[in-house]
């Protein structure tokens, strides 16, 4: 069962978040401003009452068409279950319903699992070298934080 994100719901992701990401400290990326701002535009996926995925996204204030998913985990038990998917499914709709026609999205170039999950959703990157593979934006996220930029028309 999908349901909008819950403030409560931070309590359980935070403690998840790193062991999820296989020992990579990802918590400081995910405050609880994100549980408490951002809940109508936020999802979880809900199996027999426990949290196995969520989508924390937006949609931009300063660019009113276009929506951002900021973070999505899954817990790797039930990875390959079309968790992520259904999700990103949940935020385009509600895109949609309101007026989105752009969605983006960034990345590691390390993340090889997100960049071929992105790109089987019709993701597209910002950029690609000759032989196809997506570039990264060198120091997106400041000194060593390269990312793969991407963006996803709806409707398309």
């Amino acid at each position: 069962m999908i349901r909008k994100l819950r403030e409560d719901d931070y309590d359980f992701v935070i403690v998840k978040l790193n062991e999820w990401w296989g020992g990579r400290n990802m918590a400081d990326m995910l405050p609880r401003l994100f549980f408490i701002h951002f809940r109508n535009s936020s999802f979880v996926y809900e199996e027999a009452g426990r949290v196995i995925g969520f989508l924390v996204g937006f949609i931009s204030n300063t660019h009113k068409n276009t929506g951002y998913v900021h973070f999505v985990g899954v817990d790797p038990e039930c990875r390959n279950h079309r968790v992520a998917t259904k999700l990103y499914e949940e935020f385009i709709d509600y895109c949609i319903g309101n007026g989105v026609s752009t969605i983006k999205c960034v990345t590691s170039p390390i993340n090889k699992v997100s960049i071929a999950f992105h790109h089987s959703l019709g993701f597209k990157a910002s950029a690609y070298d000759v032989n196809g593979a997506p570039l990264p934006v060198k120091s997106y996220d400041g000194p060593d934080g390269d990312r793969v930029l991407f963006s996803f028309q709806v409707g398309k």
